[in-house]
């Protein structure tokens, strides 16, 4: 998997577990793995100047949601790291849909 050697991904969740988990799901890709425990640490370091190639958002955090947080990271005109969200929470497929058209559309 050399093609991924060094690509930066930022993990953002407010669950150690889950972080732990996406951690060892990666590794043999050889990632370059930050992880922030909520949206306002991860604006922080987008703010801070860190550049990610990708990030996997969490949509429900405490203090600010990943919904909360891909409406400001879209503020930036200059931000354009592709963001996939992320739950946990068992929805059904439309609440899914109605949940990232709204994150993406807004």
């Amino acid at each position: 998997m050399e093609e991924y050697k060094g690509k930066k991904i930022l993990v953002v969740d407010d669950n150690k577990l889950n972080i732990k988990v996406a951690r060892r799901a990666l590794q043999n890709f050889e990632f370059e793995i930050d992880e922030a425990e909520d949206g306002q640490v991860c604006l922080d370091k987008i703010n801070a100047g860190n550049e990610y190639d990708l990030i996997l958002m969490d949509i429900m955090m405490p203090n600010m949601s990943g919904e909360e947080t891909i409406k400001k990271l879209k503020e930036n005109k200059n931000f354009n790291t592709p963001v996939i969200a992320l739950t946990a929470d068992a929805l059904s497929r439309d609440q899914i849909k109605e949940k990232l058209d709204k994150i993406f559309k807004d």
